[in-house]
């Protein structure tokens, strides 16, 4: 998948987030923190594909103008890929945060990733990729002191892997930058 939507958050979330990245880092372990690219940030995915329709730009805007949105970030949760582990926070599924998910797909349509869809999409934002059997452990008790929180959810922001860039879509963000 090539284009993704996400939601963003406020300074605070992002902060705490890379604290935890940070500390895995420390740790020698596999982080987010390592991917120094303008477009890594802490986010959540609300949809991926290998395209995006031209004419779902304008729904989009619409879409964006829900947030900002208050979620609320758990637990650790664990996804199994490729003989690896990768490392996230829960994110909780409440109401708006379930229509928001909704409008997306009803905008973007078919044709996103089957991890994004309706009744399988997992809200997390991911701490770190790679981990192998033997790292689990000990990536698990760096986080584990961390308490849930609530995120505030600030931007709408589009992914274009092929183009390198990211950007709000309500367009009041410049393009090429971490948004």
């Amino acid at each position: 998948m090539v284009h993704a939507l996400d939601v963003t958050f406020d300074r605070l979330t992002d902060d705490r987030v890379r604290a935890e990245w940070q500390a895995l880092r420390d740790a020698g372990l596999p982080s987010l923190a390592r991917h120094t690219g303008a477009s890594n940030r802490p986010h959540l995915t609300l949809d991926s594909r290998d395209r995006v329709d031209p004419e779902a730009e304008a729904g989009l805007v619409t879409v964006a103008a829900r947030l900002p949105l208050d979620v609320r970030v758990g637990t650790v949760l664990l996804f199994h890929a490729k003989q690896q582990w990768v490392l996230a926070r829960h994110v909780v599924v409440d109401r708006p945060l379930l229509e928001l998910h909704e409008q997306v797909q009803s905008v973007l349509g078919e044709g996103g990733s089957p991890l994004t869809e309706r009744g399988r999409w997992v809200p997390h934002v991911t701490l770190a990729r790679g981990l192998t059997d033997a790292q689990l452990p000990e990536a698990l008790a760096v986080v584990a002191e961390s308490p849930p929180f609530t995120a505030r959810a600030l931007r709408l922001r589009r992914w274009d892997q092929r183009a390198g860039r990211a950007w709000d879509v309500t367009g009041q963000a410049s393009t090429g930058r971490s948004l």
